[in-house]
């Protein structure tokens, strides 16, 4: 899926990803992911913790920091994540990722339109995405303007 970058609109209110710890992202992919279809039996935070090193080190292409970034919760761990990078040539959404508990707040919103924001600064028109037919975010992806193509 993709979305033009203008028109996903504004930013809320995000944290750069580099001020938190990988650990600390790591448990929240796992709180986010587990149980979900986009988590393989097994898989635990050292998982994850490996995937979001990997992330950072542009193994899925070069990881873009200013359009990547963090909500905080009320008790100052992450509640949702997003990262994204240069995967094939294209401003790619590897990872976006909300707990449970915090699941309905717009968060995953703010931080696709932070992406997009930042990205389009840069001259980016348009950022992918990848979901598959089983997740319930295709639904806020299409109602944001993301589309197949």
């Amino acid at each position: 899926m993709s979305a033009k970058c203008e028109s996903l609109g504004r930013p809320g209110t995000v944290s750069p990803i580099a001020s938190v710890a990988v650990e600390a992202l790591a448990r929240l992919m796992v709180e986010a992911y587990e149980g979900t279809a986009d988590w393989e039996e097994g898989d635990d935070a050292e998982v994850a913790a490996a995937e979001i090193r990997a992330t950072f080190a542009g193994e899925y292409g070069a990881f873009n920091d200013s359009a990547s970034a963090v909500i905080f919760g009320d008790s100052g761990e992450p509640v949702s994540a997003l990262f994204i990078s240069n995967f094939e040539g294209r401003a790619t959404i590897l990872f976006v990722y909300t707990a449970k508990s915090a699941s309905g707040r717009g968060y995953a919103t703010a931080l696709i339109r932070n992406a997009a924001y930042h990205l389009d600064l840069v001259g980016v028109e348009e950022v992918f995405l990848y979901v598959s037919s089983s997740n319930p975010a295709g639904k806020l992806y299409e109602k944001l303007g993301f589309s197949e193509k």
